[in-house]
């Protein structure tokens, strides 16, 4: 689902105001100086919903080329969401900001998606980011069951604690001085051994409440 059907009846602010009222520079603490950086150029409008938003079962959204207007989607509040969530951008730069706080079953934040948490972040079970160009800022504090780093490009950005084990696929990191254990060792074998996307396979897992760690209380 694009951002344009997803947001149908919220509120476009104009670009002005939006500014003004939503910093996402400040939001993010800098890393996200201006929209220079992911528009071409600068949208005339936010889209915001003002009030909390609570998405009963799975939420997939995104956005690929052409497929909605170059803008900001904001939560003006919370987003929770009773069941799996994964946000996908493709060669495009939508942001999500949610002023408040994001609470889901599991998340999953792939490729190009910007998402900005004002907030706390509490995700029931796997957090799993494949990041290319993409971005996760949490303002506040971040619990997860599991942390799945399945690479270490774009940015991922926890400000405050984070309490969540964490799985690596890759050699990089995002935060050199934390430990983390090989993802290879504890995700089911099932998820290595064939030709599909991982990324894929884990959210279909999810989507239908399949374990995907070998040892998921450790």
């Amino acid at each position: 689902m694009s951002f344009e059907q997803w947001a149908q009846s919220w509120e476009s602010v104009p670009i002005t105001e939006a500014t003004e009222l939503y910093n996402i520079g400040e939001a993010s603490n800098g890393l996200l100086d201006d929209l220079d950086d992911i528009f071409a150029e600068n949208p005339e409008c936010f889209f915001v919903h003002k009030g909390d938003v609570t998405v009963e079962g799975p939420l997939m959204m995104g956005n690929g080329p052409d497929e909605a207007v170059d803008t900001v989607y904001v939560i003006d509040g919370g987003l929770t969401v009773n069941g799996p969530m994964r946000f996908i951008n493709i060669d495009v730069y939508t942001p999500l900001y949610v002023t408040g706080s994001v609470t889901a079953r599991d998340l999953f934040c792939l490729m190009d998606c910007y998402l900005i948490i004002g907030g706390s972040l509490t995700v029931g079970e796997l957090l799993m980011t494949e990041l290319d160009a993409g971005m996760l800022f949490v303002r506040g504090a971040t619990s997860a069951g599991a942390w799945l780093e399945w690479s270490d490009r774009g940015e991922v950005t926890f400000a405050h604690d984070l309490k969540a084990r964490r799985l690596r696929a890759s050699d990089g990191y995002y935060d050199e001085q934390a430990e983390a254990e090989d993802a290879a060792e504890f995700l089911l074998p099932r998820f290595l051994d064939g030709d599909e996307d991982v990324s894929d396979q884990l959210w279909e897992a999810a989507l239908e409440g399949q374990p995907i760690l070998t040892d998921p209380r450790s």
